[in-house]
């Protein structure tokens, strides 16, 4: 006999529509509170709201640590991280990737909002390409003498070390001739990336000490200049394109404290953590008060006196500065404080961004920065 499934009576379908109807409209409040950043807590906390976080690190392989913990390592495709239901306060994240310079930050959470961030880990050892005054027929740099950076640095190119090397037997690097004029130049446009650099000499006049930047350089909404031996970064362009950090308010320093709890399977989580291609159900932190805003960042030289400033190539959230002990690169955010890290230490180096690359020059050789290599 073939079996016969025999459908609902009207009377129990009636009963089921109204009973998930009932259901859906009780829960309704529930999601929206959910949805709003509103957990429940066991014990006398009850209802308690909750903020987010949103991190990109924009780098395979680092681990993403809030509170201390371990909350997400990047890979290819998901090189970011949003977790939400985070107490409102202060936390701390840091970003690590062996062999990298670490990233850390303390980040404020406020209720219903997502606070976001951008990190960044410079190699502890950067990749160069050395390019010489002087080649041999088959094109191959030839170094006469030792180089002062071959022991903080990885050469990507062949050369060859020639002390006595002679110059009837070597052809002119007509490639280190041109860039050796950047190092030279007083003027620099680069029509490429539309970012002019502008040179202009300190004015004074019989009624004023104030001086007047000697550099200034803008691109994307965000000027950088010099006043008074300082660097500054002001945002310029739209102001709803202006990241929160121009003004973020001030925030009290971060307490550790236990935020994690664990599962029944014994597995620690910390907060909620969604995926990168999941929306944020927060809406993001933005300025509230523009009009009593000034966007401008003052950026830490840590007492060394700045030889050059740039943007770090691809990017309005970093600048590079050469200063006294090196060159460095320093994130223009500065809540809690702002990150610096070396790109190249050593004294005397001369640095420039042309054509969306770096070249550092040490007197003798000029070395350019792989810096297309998954940096950022």
């Amino acid at each position: 006999m073939t079996p016969h499934v025999k459908p609902l009576s009207y009377r129990h379908r009636y009963w089921f529509f109204y009973l998930l109807t009932g259901i859906f409209v009780a829960a309704l409040p529930f999601l929206f509170l959910y949805a709003s950043g509103y957990r429940f807590e066991l014990g006398e906390s009850g209802l308690v709201s909750t903020g987010g976080l949103y991190i990109a690190a924009e780098k395979t392989g680092a681990q993403i640590f809030i509170n201390d913990e371990l909350v997400r390592e990047t890979r290819v495709f998901r090189r970011a991280f949003y977790a939400q239901g985070f107490p409102e306060g202060t936390h701390k994240v840091h970003v690590d990737k062996p062999g990298h310079h670490t990233w850390v930050k303390e980040l404020p959470v406020y209720s219903h909002l997502v606070t976001e961030a951008q990190a960044f880990n410079l190699p502890k050892i950067p990749k160069v390409k050395i390019i010489t005054p002087w080649r041999t027929p088959a094109g191959v740099n030839v170094v006469t003498a030792s180089s002062t950076l071959q022991d903080k640095v990885t050469f990507v190119n062949q050369y060859l070390l020639e002390p006595r090397a002679n110059s009837a037997t070597m052809v002119a690097n007509s490639e280190f001739e041109t860039l050796l004029e950047l190092f030279t130049a007083t003027t620099t446009e680069e029509t490429s990336s539309g970012l002019v650099e502008r040179m202009r000499t300190t004015l004074t006049s019989a009624t004023s000490t104030e001086s007047v930047a000697t550099t200034t350089k803008e691109w994307s909404g965000v000027m950088l200049f010099e006043d008074k031996g300082d660097v500054y970064a002001r945002f310029v362009g739209t102001p709803s394109n202006m990241p929160y950090y121009y003004c973020a308010a001030p925030f009290p320093r971060y307490e550790p404290k236990a935020t994690s709890t664990k599962t029944a399977s014994g597995v620690v989580k910390v907060a909620e953590a969604m995926e990168l291609d999941d929306e944020l159900s927060l809406e993001v932190q933005t300025v509230d008060n523009l009009e009593g805003c000034d966007p401008t960042i003052k950026m830490d030289r840590k007492g060394e006196k700045v030889s050059y400033f740039d943007f770090f190539p691809n990017s309005t959230d970093l600048v590079i500065m050469g200063s006294e002990s090196g060159i460095y690169v320093i994130e223009i955010d500065d809540r809690a404080w702002q990150n610096r890290q070396p790109l190249i230490s050593g004294k005397e180096l001369e640095v420039r961004v042309y054509g969306g690359a770096i070249y550092v020059y040490d007197g003798s050789y000029i070395y350019q920065i792989q810096i297309n290599q998954d940096w950022l």
